[in-house]
């Protein structure tokens, strides 16, 4: 899969979740269309502490479908002539920057004949440097962060300036998720890393986030990279990786924070099923009862396939409603 198409596939994957740009109207893309940049920029506080991943998930879902390159171009455009220093402004425009560059990628880097890297270098430049143009407003929004690296890593050969920008971000919000989100596509086996480099980014990831997560973020990291297929998560023994002692403890920190997370405690029994533990995988059945969410399950492992394994069981019972959406924001 093209990595510019992963990323968009990445950004809507979360749409389900809690907080998430698809829970409520698309309030910015309505904004924007109608070319409210005060209202955009008014908003963005509310948007930066409790929701970046929608801001960036409504402007690059309406950039990717619309394709109106030339007339957003000239918007943004306007919006920098009238408020140069908009914070708002210049993190759209990061995120135009990134969606027009990726539709102009085809295959991967080394392949991209040089005429065609060096133009799509220069569009990928154009977003970095809006950002760096505002950057002494970046402690404001963790976003500017999350979206400097994924700026940081498109088209890159090498991590480090990536690296580098996720160790500043880091100082300043440690417990943000997009950050880490972001900078976890770095080590991706789906994105050219390892399992051994992902991994062992998840584990510094766990050290950043402790004191409020716990243990969480390791299973989140995971939960993000898992997929259909030979992309699904497997659990190979002891001394494989993922760790499932880590995993399960995560989820486990993860649902004493969010004890209705529906979402969450699909995933966990899905992995459950896959690491073997019978004992967690009944647990979680017998919490959820008939509340499934399949596309937590991949093809590989589907609810049935598990519960014919490992057997459900003791009869389901009740449990308080649990809500159909999670805490595990999107890329």
């Amino acid at each position: 899969m093209f990595p510019s198409l992963l990323l968009s596939l990445l950004l809507a994957s979360g749409a389900q979740e809690p907080g998430s740009a698809a829970a409520k109207p698309p309030v910015l893309q309505k904004q924007w269309s109608e070319r409210k940049f005060e209202a955009i920029e008014r908003g963005l506080r509310e948007w930066c502490m409790g929701d970046g991943a929608g801001f960036e998930a409504q402007f690059d879902s309406y950039f990717r479908t619309t394709q109106s390159w030339a007339a957003d171009r000239s918007a943004l455009a306007q919006w920098r002539q009238q408020a140069p220093d908009s914070l708002a402004g210049a993190m759209v425009e990061a995120i135009y920057w990134r969606a027009y560059a990726s539709q102009l990628r085809l295959g991967a880097i080394g392949q991209m004949p040089k005429e065609a890297m060096d133009f799509y270098q220069e569009q990928l430049g154009y977003g970095k440097a809006r950002l760096q143009q505002v950057k002494a407003q970046a402690n404001a929004c963790p976003l500017w962060h999350s979206l400097n690296i994924s700026l940081q890593l498109e088209g890159a050969v090498s991590n480090r300036s990536a690296a580098r920008a996720y160790l500043d971000a880091v100082q300043v919000f440690p417990n943000d998720p997009q950050i880490h989100f972001a900078m976890a596509h770095a080590y991706s086996p789906r994105r050219g890393g390892s399992l051994v480099q992902f991994d062992q980014f998840a584990r510094r990831a766990v050290f950043f986030t402790r004191a409020v997560e716990g243990g969480a973020m390791y299973a989140r990291l995971y939960w993000r990279e898992d997929g259909n297929g030979s992309d699904a998560i497997q659990f190979r023994g002891q001394r494989g990786l993922p760790e499932w002692r880590m995993v399960k403890t995560g989820f486990e920190d993860l649902l004493q924070r969010n004890p209705h997370d529906l979402r969450g405690r699909n995933k966990f029994a899905s992995f459950a099923c896959r690491a073997n533990d019978r004992e967690t995988y009944h647990r979680l059945r017998q919490e959820l009862g008939e509340r499934i969410v399949p596309e937590l399950w991949p093809d590989v492992a589907d609810v049935e396939a598990c519960d014919r394994k490992l057997g459900k069981g003791a009869a389901a019972v009740a449990t308080p409603a649990a809500q159909a959406s999670g805490v595990n924001s999107r890329s």
